[in-house]
């Protein structure tokens, strides 16, 4: 049993989580999104965390991403696993059909399915990497560990956490990066309230405290990376925990 923690997470509601959300606006803001992914560099977390592990693995792997929106970074990640030889199946996972659909019209290449990334309707070990970038932050930290169990159980090489650091000096720049690249309101609006109640370094040491993490790194740019092993299968059905990583 997990020992309870202190950190509070009150989440304010993000637009984009609206169902009530225009299609619309929805397409305005995820291109916003894109935009601002590729212009701030929030690209690279995903895939320096990630190609050297695709690269040494099989030369056929699945990797299920959750909160996919889009489907931008699963597919930069298949394009950098192709250029080392790695064929990357990418299954995207949204629990909104409107970011599914946003992304095929984009053309980004991976099978879509609806679900809530706390009840995965997958097999266990049914990939070999899941991927979650700036998805954590939406929860609690009992939703959030729900979440890394669930990407632990249907991974067999281990689940990778790409997200939000917070940190001041990120939200004074994000405002004038948002007036630069024209962003709408809706983007302007969760960024901001992302930025807000994103992790701090130590909120992230102590959720993992009893997880079996491989890696725990800070990340450019203001962004957090944490690799877990993925789900023991013992006669028990219980995984067993690993040792504490330090921050790096």
């Amino acid at each position: 049993m997990r020992p309870a923690q202190s950190d509070d997470r009150r989440l304010r509601p993000e637009l984009m989580d609206d169902p009530a959300l225009g299609l619309a606006e929805t397409e305005r803001a995820l291109a916003d999104l894109d935009r601002v992914t590729f212009w701030s560099g929030g690209l690279l977390p995903a895939r320096h965390t990630l190609a050297r592990r695709l690269a040494t693995g099989p030369r056929r792997q699945a990797l299920l991403d959750l909160g996919t929106g889009s489907g931008l970074v699963a597919a930069k990640l298949a394009t950098t696993a192709a250029r080392a030889g790695v064929r990357l199946l990418t299954v995207g996972c949204d629990r909104k059909l409107s970011h599914l659909v946003y992304g095929r019209r984009r053309g980004h290449r991976q099978l879509r399915v609806v679900a809530r990334a706390e009840e995965l309707p997958f097999a266990g070990d049914a990939f070999d990497w899941s991927l979650s970038t700036l998805l954590l932050h939406h929860f609690d930290r009992a939703e959030s560990l729900l979440v890394i169990d669930e990407m632990r159980r249907v991974a067999r090489a281990g689940a990778v956490v790409i997200d939000l650091r917070r940190s001041r000096l990120a939200s004074l720049l994000f405002r004038p990066l948002a007036a630069l690249l024209r962003m709408g309101a809706v983007a302007t609006y969760d960024g901001v309230v992302s930025l807000e109640q994103a992790w701090t370094a130590a909120e992230i040491e102590r959720l993992a405290a009893e997880l079996p993490v491989v890696e725990l790194r800070r990340r450019f740019p203001f962004r957090l990376s944490l690799v877990i092993a993925a789900a023991a299968v013992p006669e028990d059905g219980r995984a067993a925990p690993g040792r504490p990583r330090r921050m790096v």
